[in-house]
């Protein structure tokens, strides 16, 4: 995807270890990484057309070694939390030999995965016993009919695979529901219903013009938008300050009192000046920001022979790039790159 962004200086100044961060000030503690771009489902949002699609050859993506390179030099830096993201991750071969050993890099305090949970039910203990903390869900319709249509998956065994996360202590458990007008936005309240009731938390995340042919137009619906209904607000006490922390969800607490909801808005309130995190794509772009395509290739850094000393430097690199506000673009020039092949 093209986009519009700031120009970038580089400066001759490198930051220093101890003060891992870009040029606005930001420190940078969030790694995500994508160890595919292959997945088990075809989500509206995020995966192109059959025609359009096409995955990365084995041969291209990082191997786990590679992978526990790049993370031992990045927690040297200063990164402590890492998200395992695909595609679907799960789908990627003997992923709990990759967990074993990224939890096992001093630093590395927080490691989370985000997946479907259609695997989840056969890999959940084994991935808790490999030192994986938690999970992160998507789940966009309660509906078996309208789930099938969105995801061209199951609803079964993706509840399936919540209860297998929950037995297995991968928890908290949050849920991510991506809003699409006319699609799956009537279910709102109740996906807070059932977040409530399994004692997860689920966050609502606009739509974002991030695949090749979505009509994004069409779908968009904002978090403002939805927080109007009555329904939510008999849910929802909108009236609360807004939590903020370390994420892009903005929360609001329930009515109940037991529990809160979650509000990702990349489109209508940009969350771009707490933004900590920088992203690996499963064939090694070290990217600094999710709409803006200019990355860095640790791959061939490394397959040619590049020193640890050199990764550090290409992460340094990649924190100046940063820019100060991604932009999403809304033209066909902007749907080179769908999520799928940077990572969710």
């Amino acid at each position: 995807m093209t986009v519009e962004t700031s120009p970038v200086r580089f400066f001759e100044q490198i930051p220093s270890q101890a003060g891992f961060a870009d040029r606005f000030g930001r420190k940078l503690t969030y790694l995500r990484i994508s160890v595919t771009d292959r997945c088990n489902m075809r989500c509206d949002y995020c995966r192109p057309s059959a025609d359009a699609y096409k995955a990365e050859s084995h041969a291209n993506i990082l191997h786990y070694e590679e992978i526990e390179r790049i993370v031992s030099v990045a927690a040297e830096l200063g990164v402590t939390k890492l998200r395992i993201t695909g595609g679907e991750p799960l789908v990627r071969r003997d992923l709990p030999v990759l967990i074993e050993k990224l939890s096992a890099i001093s630093g590395i305090t927080d490691l989370a995965l985000s997946t479907n949970a259609t695997l989840l039910g056969k890999y959940a203990k084994e991935l808790a016993d490999a030192g994986l903390h938690r999970i992160n869900v998507s789940i966009d319709s309660l509906n078996t009919l309208r789930f099938r249509k969105l995801t061209g998956g199951e609803l079964a065994p993706v509840l399936a695979g919540i209860q297998a996360a929950k037995g297995a202590g991968l928890t908290p458990i949050k849920l991510n529901t991506v809003l699409m007008k006319g699609i799956n936005d009537g279910e709102v309240s109740d996906l807070i219903d059932f977040a409530s009731d399994i004692g997860a938390t689920i966050r609502f995340i606009e739509l974002m013009p991030m695949k090749q042919g979505l009509d994004w137009d069409k779908h968009y619906i904002s978090i403002d938008e939805i927080l109007q209904r009555d329904d939510v607000r008999a849910r929802v006490d909108v009236h609360a300050p807004l939590q903020t922390g370390n994420t892009a969800a903005r929360y609001l607490p329930l009515q109940s009192g037991k529990g809160d909801v979650g509000f990702i808005m990349p489109m209508s309130e940009r969350f771009c000046e707490g933004c900590n995190r920088l992203r690996l794509t499963a064939d090694g772009g070290l990217r600094s920001c999710l709409p803006a395509d200019d990355q860095l290739n640790l791959r061939d850094l490394m397959r040619s022979g590049g020193s640890d000393e050199d990764i550090r430097s290409t992460f340094l690199r990649s924190a100046l790039m940063k820019p100060e506000i991604g932009i999403y673009n809304f033209d066909a020039e902007s749907e080179k790159q769908s999520m799928i092949h940077i990572g969710g």
